[in-house]
């Protein structure tokens, strides 16, 4: 008796879906996985925040200190546009957003200035911390001071910033130092006619030179 009751009801809640399209029905515009690939609107939204937020974004003073051979400040950044592949991303009262090449960073220590740093760890500019710092480019090559603590002299000698290599040396040792050594003006000849524009800090880096002739 309950089997056949059991039959006849089954039977009848087929027959309520009797001309029915077999194909499955959504009940919404959402895609059926809900794990499945998400729709344009979402991908294009996370393409537009990725653009905004990026590692490699270096916070700089508005002022510049302005190498020999640049008139203006402008002029300066454009050059360093070409020879950096930098990007200027906003500019505010006291302070600028550039987008650097990859591994470019700003370290910034407990006692001295920030220094910009390429790819390779070596620094290539300078800026202090108050609101009216200005960033100072560093050149490749430069004459510096070598002091020998036990006699108090000091001598010079050419660097090449790029690997740390020293590349002549005067062989007088003086209590005078900088440009009051009295073989300054012997090193500064000598690397002016070797690297001509070594004044120039966008010159002679290797990046600088390859960005120049692309």
């Amino acid at each position: 008796m309950n089997k056949g009751k059991t039959k006849l009801t089954r039977q009848d809640a087929e027959r309520l879906f009797e001309g029915l399209p077999a194909s499955k029905v959504s009940a919404s515009s959402r895609p059926e996985n809900p794990f499945g690939p998400p729709s344009s609107s979402v991908v294009k939204r996370a393409d537009d925040e990725s653009t905004l937020w990026k590692d490699n974004l270096i916070t700089l003073p508005v002022g510049i200190e302005l190498p020999a051979g640049y008139e203006s400040a402008s002029r300066l950044r454009e050059a360093m546009t070409r020879a950096w592949r930098v990007k200027w991303v906003r500019e505010g009262r006291d302070e600028l957003v550039a987008e650097f090449p990859e591994g470019w960073t700003a370290v910034r220590r407990e006692n001295g200035p920030i220094e910009l740093r390429d790819q390779s760890g070596v620094v290539r500019a300078l800026c202090g911390w108050a609101k009216d710092a200005e960033l100072r480019l560093l050149p490749r090559y430069s004459v510096e001071s070598q002091a020998n603590s036990s006699t108090g002299l000091s001598s010079l000698l050419v660097r090449d910033r790029a690997n740390s290599q020293i590349l002549e040396r005067s062989s007088v040792w003086s209590a005078r130092t900088g440009t009051n050594h009295p073989d300054w003006t012997k090193l500064a000849a000598w690397l002016d006619l070797r690297y001509p524009d070594h004044r120039d800090p966008l010159r002679y880096w290797e990046d600088c030179e390859e960005n120049r002739r692309s």
